[in-house]
């Protein structure tokens, strides 16, 4: 029977409802309850129980309560773990992360964002140097050991990803090892030869020399390349025989150069291949095209070439070719080999894999890590995606450092003339009318809920219908500038636009040169030079990818550009068939581009591709400099933006650069084109 009178039993009723009531309002709040909660019995000193330590971690606490002195009411017990898995104490301080980037041949930089302690160990180094305008810090390569031990003390708080072990080690060795290469012998080449060269082509074949022979030649367009790897080629000429692989038209002004510049080397032991099945007997020099490369691997790999020359190496920008695999295999094999182009990379970064590979016999990066490092990969659905850039810097530093010697005409030939560009806004009264199809694609180019695909279409088909409708404006164009008595160069890429070209130049009884991918070797070689010598010839009708390379036209100094090119790099080599050694006057280069057409859409294209090779050092080109204007019927010249007059809502910018490239193996798989 209970001795506790009804006002007692009234009381503890009240202060069990009490206390549950509290511990419910506890329970509900973000805070833990245990920490602020003295009122019930018991919990007075819980609060000091639970501070942290200094490794914010709690020691696991039971707490028993009791609500009521009845000897009826039951203990409640309640385990409070804080170091459970689900109630782990989180700090508010998120992980610095930070990446280094090569700057120059000694120096790196740390990209990462202000962090106190970070800073304080920063200055502790003796390289130490940073630049406010950037906010970043940079160090001797040979500290960056160093910099990463230093910082070890901060993780996990700050983590910095260190420089690749393979580039870190190649640039302390090429640091090491670096030599004054001005003072390489080259005595070993004919007088005749050294007598008859420009000081910055001896230093290319010193810079090949210093490289063992192996090495890439991207000066720009005109400057030597192909006497500078023949210099090379003859330091090493213990290592004959000698393979040239170069694009099929070249091979025969190839041979002429040999003959000219190895004298010693008998004519006979020269060959020339131009067929599949040619017997070749103790050769000393093969020419060969990348085509016939291909289907003649097994032979050419017998014979054992120890220098092996790729021009035009650009054309080995995708590994899985089979052009890309025999050169690779071939270059392997030689003891040396010499890689030229004035346009290593024509997009993008990913493009230079493969010549690096070839010089280095895979003595390199991964093609994953470059890709990651270089091309900002990113790893899809369907595999990695390497068509971006990154640590352009760096990338640049390593190619000039290690692979790569590249001069402009502005760094080393003062006396040839400046290359001024113009657009030539045409005149929309001779623009063709725009057609109902027009309309659509280029609702199509501007419609975001398209697929890229269908985006990527819409442009091909859009591009094709622009030749039809600017060819009127453009014949137009030519016939002003035959009045005015000028010599020139017209680019086009549709047959048809080069058949309404001459059509126009025929019926104004004019004498003219055609060059497309029709056009045989002798026969090319035969036109440049009725070009070149005979007054005469005032016009040459050249295909913009069968004629941007391996030809000289210096006898014009204006270059028409009657279509665009997807491709930048294909458009600068075009334009210095005129701007090269040879050249005497000023070089004009004119894009004829209209309105309301598919040219809105490729030139910011073209720009943007100009952008990414910019910074990694491998054009010299913005196409809207200071010497760009833009030219209409009403105003001889205005001076303004080259993108001025095109429209701000074209969304075929940079972002669909990845999936635009695919248009020229599109178009050449067309008739049409």
């Amino acid at each position: 029977m209970s001795t506790l009178t009804d006002e007692q039993r009234k009381m503890i009723e009240e202060n069990k409802k009490a206390a549950q009531a509290k511990l419910a309002a506890k329970f509900s709040q973000k805070n833990n309850f245990l920490s602020t909660n003295n009122s019930l019995p018991g919990l007075s000193n819980i609060n000091t129980q639970l501070q942290p330590n200094k490794l914010n971690r709690y020691k696991p606490l039971n707490v028993g309560l009791v609500l009521s002195p009845s000897p009826k009411a039951k203990a409640m017990h309640i385990n409070y773990n804080v170091n459970n898995e689900k109630s782990k104490v989180t700090t508010n301080s998120k992980t610095v992360r930070g990446s280094c980037e090569i700057t120059s041949k000694e120096r790196f930089i740390v990209h990462v964002i202000y962090h106190q302690q970070l800073i304080e160990i920063f200055k502790t180094i003796p390289s130490k140097s940073y630049d406010p305008k950037s906010s970043q810090w940079s160090f001797l390569i040979k500290d960056h050991d160093l910099v990463m031990q230093s910082i070890k003390c901060l993780e996990p708080t700050v983590k910095i990803e260190k420089l690749p072990y393979s580039i870190l080690k190649m640039i302390k060795e090429n640091n090491l090892k670096e030599q004054d290469i001005s003072k390489i012998d080259l005595s070993c080449l004919n007088a005749e030869m050294l007598n008859n060269i420009y000081p910055f082509q001896k230093t290319g074949i010193q810079f090949g020399v210093s490289k063992n022979g192996r090495c890439i030649i991207a000066d720009d367009m005109g400057l030597g390349k192909t006497i500078q790897a023949i210099g090379i080629a003859m330091y090493y000429s213990d290592n004959f025989p000698l393979l040239i692989v170069c694009p099929s038209s070249m091979r025969y002004t190839w041979e002429e150069e040999i003959r000219i510049r190895m004298p010693n080397i008998p004519i006979p032991s020269i060959y020339v291949l131009s067929k599949a099945n040619e017997h070749i007997i103790n050769p000393a020099v093969v020419i060969t095209s990348y085509d016939l490369m291909t289907k003649t691997k097994d032979l050419l790999m017998r014979l054992k070439f120890g220098v092996i020359i790729l021009d035009e190496s650009h054309s080995l920008k995708n590994e899985k070719t089979a052009r890309t695999q025999v050169s690779l295999a071939l270059a392997m094999q030689s003891n040396r080999c010499i890689l030229l182009s004035g346009t290593p990379a024509l997009s993008r970064p990913m493009e230079l894999y493969s010549q690096i590979k070839a010089v280095t016999r895979s003595n390199f990066m991964t093609p994953i890590e470059y890709g990651k490092r270089y091309c900002n990969g990113q790893e899809a659905k369907y595999g990695w995606d390497f068509s971006g850039s990154s640590n352009m810097k760096e990338l640049k530093v390593l190619l000039e450092t290690q692979f790569m010697i590249r001069r402009l005409k502005t760094d080393v030939l003062k006396q040839l003339p400046q290359k001024v560009r113009n657009v030539v806004i045409l005149d929309s009264c001779h623009l063709k009318n725009r057609t109902e199809n027009m309309d659509n694609l280029e609702g199509m180019l501007n419609d975001k809920s398209l697929r890229k695909m269908q985006v990527r279409g819409a442009l091909l088909e859009y591009f094709n219908h622009t030749g039809d409708a600017k060819l009127p404006a453009i014949c137009d164009y030519i016939i002003n500038l035959l009045k005015e008595g000028k010599k020139f160069l017209v680019f086009a890429h549709h047959q048809k636009v080069m058949n309404g070209i001459c059509k126009i130049l025929e019926e104004n009884q004019t004498y003219y040169i055609r060059i497309d991918g029709r056009t045989s070797s002798e026969e090319r070689k035969s036109v440049c030079d009725q070009f070149q010598s005979e007054d005469k010839f005032r016009v040459a009708v050249l295909s913009i990818t069968a004629a941007n390379s391996g030809i000289t036209l210096t006898a014009a100094n204006l270059v028409v550009f009657a279509e665009l090119f997807w491709n930048p790099g294909i458009l600068t080599q075009a334009e210095d068939r005129a701007h090269r050694i040879g050249q005497s006057e000023a070089v004009t280069i004119q894009y004829l581009l209209a309105k309301g057409t598919a040219d809105d859409h490729l030139w910011p294209l073209i720009q943007s591709k100009l952008n990414v090779l910019n910074k990694a050092g491998l054009s010299k080109d913005n196409f809207k400099d200071d010497s760009t204007t833009v030219i209409n019927e009403n105003k001889k010249s205005s001076q303004r933006s080259i993108l001025d007059f095109l429209d701000d809502d074209s969304d075929l910018n940079e972002n669909n650069l990845r999936e635009l490239d695919n248009i020229e193996s599109q178009c050449k798989r067309k008739k049409k084109c």
